[in-house]
């Protein structure tokens, strides 16, 4: 019988032993690095993990279980600063927590932050993206704070769960933009980022002041006179010719002016009847977009509205922003609707 004791106390030592030398050879604490290709030009890609709200339909451990799951977000919504926390009392596995962005640069950068409250697990994820053709490269480099001596060994095995849920949520991720997830509607004051490739204009130079009325006469005009060159110099049908788009090289609000030139698209052969009218061109890249359905009166809201999403999100706007609008309202108290662009530094 003592015998036995003595084995038992001797295996106990042993297990103790190896206890405590066993997290000598274990990681100090969770570094993952993953990749993944989508299908998808970059703003598509960069857009799903900087707005929260579609990053909560897949993101890491949140969409496992979205029925018992509640999700609470916070402003800015979008882009640096924006948060979101999430409660599971149903799966511990999940439990709770919150991700927060630290850092956004458009279509190039993510810095953010994950805390998983039920393990008190803290990560720090940054992401990189990458273009190539249309298609984009996503590089994931997740690491934790360093845990403490007897808490490795929870590290190891705490980081396969978290790897294994990583690259699940970025395959449903793959699915979603495959089933065209990126053609959602957007909504009024929303905005979104789009790879813009340029258009040629016929176009009229207007100057008038910014007030909406005068802008809207002088656009009028000029577009009414295009058309009239169009349908009937050049034979065009009303079905060919495309949105009409005004585009603002200045805008000073100090002074009350702006300039600006309104036109349609047209190809590169068309040489203009006079000095009124010329051909410009709208430089393309990387640029945020926002609905326009507003009154006449009301012309310039979404212009704001673009300037206050690029000021909370740290986005650096070029001096190019232009109008598309689906029809031209025919009085000063319709309805305009289209959508408002901005050329961005990337």
């Amino acid at each position: 019988m003592k015998k036995i004791v003595n084995i038992f106390l001797f295996l106990v030592f042993l297990i103790i032993v190896a206890g405590c030398i066993m997290p000598s050879f274990l990681p100090k604490k969770i570094e993952i690095i993953t990749t993944k290709e989508f299908n998808n030009p970059i703003s598509e890609v960069f857009a799903e993990f900087n707005d929260l709200e579609n990053y909560a339909s897949w993101g890491l451990l949140i969409n496992e279980d979205s029925v018992n799951t509640r999700i609470n977000y916070f402003a800015p919504y979008k882009g640096t600063g924006s948060s979101l926390t999430w409660n599971n009392a149903k799966d511990h596995s999940i439990g709770k927590g919150e991700y927060k962005i630290l850092k956004s640069k458009v279509n190039n950068t993510i810095k953010s932050q994950i805390i998983f409250v039920e393990n008190g697990v803290v990560c720090i994820e940054d992401i990189d993206f990458q273009s190539n053709g249309g298609v984009t490269d996503v590089t994931i480099h997740l690491t934790t704070e360093n845990f403490t001596y007897f808490t490795r060994i929870f590290a190891y095995l705490y980081s396969q769960k978290l790897e294994e849920s990583l690259n699940k949520s970025l395959d449903k991720l793959s699915i979603l933009l495959q089933n065209g997830r990126s053609n959602k509607q957007l909504h009024e004051g929303d905005a979104e980022y789009i790879d813009f490739k340029g258009i040629q204009l016929l176009a009229i130079k207007n100057e008038t002041s910014t007030n909406a009325e005068d802008v809207y006469k002088a656009m009028y005009k000029s577009l009414h006179e295009i058309s009239n060159y169009l349908t009937d110099s050049l034979k065009y049908s009303y079905k060919d010719i495309d949105n009409p788009i005004v585009y603002y090289s200045t805008f000073d609000t100090l002074a009350k002016s702006t300039i600006f030139y309104t036109g349609y698209p047209v190809e590169s052969n068309i040489n203009p009847p006079n000095s009124a009218m010329s051909l410009i061109t709208l430089p393309a890249g990387k640029a945020i977009t926002t609905p326009i359905n507003e009154n006449v009166h009301t012309l310039f809201k979404t212009r704001y509205t673009l300037d206050k999403y690029a000021k909370e999100n740290g986005v650096k706007l070029k001096n190019s922003y232009w109008e598309e609008y689906q029809d031209i309202p025919q009085s000063v108290d319709d309805d305009v609707k289209g959508k408002a662009f901005y050329l961005i530094t990337e």
